[in-house]
């Protein structure tokens, strides 16, 4: 495929060689610096204009500027010896400006060649065989930086708002590096409080482990469920239930982390 478009590349710098040109015509909004008398001849096919202007190369430069912009033709003058070079290609011809600086004076020759009969499709068929050249180009693969996909950050760990007490009271949260936590002294029995945590983290989805029953009330118990809800990220969610005498009742330390 890369070979087809330099192929048609180079067919069409060919083709170029035999085109026949117009005669050109000097643009009619190209008009001299005020108060000047151009010297315009024939050139063969194209236009020659040549005149003095008294005023420095700055000024004239500033009055073709004034002219390209009024014609909407993009002017990209060049420092050229003495005073500039303007190069343009006008729909009426291919134009060159010389604006030289001749003490006193400044002196502007332009020189209007003939446009090749089928010079746009030229440049059509140029446009398009770079463009197929570009696309089928191997090497395009690695001129395109690779920029790194962002990693997803992890939400802020928050208590869930079902994690309350065996009565439904809302709990009081503390916040510590990596941790959450919450405690409060219930009157029910050990099993009930184990029970109802149990059932609760397993409602909510969460992996249940938890104390055996066979062991004394005085030893207490304790209650872990563990989820995964953000498994891309590798996050895990761990909440504790510790279950503790404290005399004719039990206190009930909660943490999530």
């Amino acid at each position: 495929m890369r070979r087809a478009a330099v192929f048609a590349l180079s067919m069409v710098s060919a083709a170029a060689q035999f085109v026949t040109p117009v005669p050109a015509v000097m643009p009619a909004w190209l008009t001299p610096y005020p108060g000047v008398s151009p010297q315009t001849r024939q050139a063969g096919k194209g236009v020659e204009s040549i005149y003095l202007v008294p005023a420095t190369a700055h000024d004239v430069l500033a009055h073709f500027r004034s002219l390209f912009a009024s014609a909407g033709v993009q002017f990209e003058p060049s420092p050229a010896g003495h005073g500039f070079l303007i190069r343009a290609a006008a729909p009426e011809c291919d134009l060159a400006i010389d604006i030289s600086r001749w003490e006193p004076n400044t002196q502007v020759k332009i020189n209007c060649s003939p446009r090749l009969a089928s010079t746009q499709q030229i440049l059509d068929e140029h446009a398009a065989a770079r463009s197929a050249l570009a696309r089928n180009d191997p090497m395009k693969t690695f001129d395109n930086p690779v920029y790194p996909v962002p990693k997803p950050t992890l939400s802020p760990l928050s208590w869930p708002t079902w994690l309350v007490r065996v009565d439904g009271a809302r709990l009081p949260v503390e916040r510590f590096s990596g941790q959450l936590r919450s405690s409060f002294l219930s009157a029910p029995a050990r099993e009930d409080i184990q029970y109802f945590y149990a059932n609760l983290l397993a409602l909510h989805g969460y992996r249940v482990t938890q104390g055996t029953s066979a062991v004394p009330e005085k030893f207490g118990s304790w209650v872990q469920g563990n989820i995964s809800p953000d498994p891309e990220l590798g996050r895990k969610i761990s909440v504790w239930v510790k279950i503790k005498p404290a005399g004719q009742n039990f206190t009930v330390e909660l943490s999530l982390q």
